[in-house]
């Protein structure tokens, strides 16, 4: 195996093991305690609670299927796509909140999964 080849297998291991873990203690965890935070922070924003508490109970499902797929490497286009989806609804949420700081490190994440996705073989 080459090492760009390792290089990408190893960062797609690694963050598809941070989606997973955010997932998994949001769902085994305060499930709907995140779900009603979320909606909370929204308060004083135009978004309705109810969409907001909603995509809430969604991000953690959604960051687990991610987490899976990365690790797995088992529909791994389409959960990066999917990767790409959730982290645009969540630059977007921060953006609309003026948390840069984390809209910052939330571009962290999409650069993983740009390089995951640009470096990963077409035929994989």
């Amino acid at each position: 195996m080459s090492n760009k080849k390792l290089a990408v297998l190893l960062l797609r291991f690694v963050t598809g093991i941070n989606f997973f873990m955010h997932g998994a203690v949001r769902v085994f965890g305060d499930y709907s305690g995140f779900a009603g935070g979320m909606a909370e922070n929204f308060n004083e924003t135009f978004l309705p609670a109810f969409s907001v508490r909603l995509l809430g109970y969604a991000i953690p499902i959604v960051e687990l299927i991610v987490g899976l797929i990365l690790i797995t490497g088992f529909q791994l286009r389409l959960g990066i796509v999917l990767g790409f989806l959730l982290m645009a609804a969540l630059v977007f949420g921060m953006s609309l909140l003026q948390e840069w700081g984390i809209v910052g490190s939330q571009m962290v994440y999409v650069l993983c999964l740009f390089f995951i996705l640009y470096f990963q073989d077409e035929k994989n």
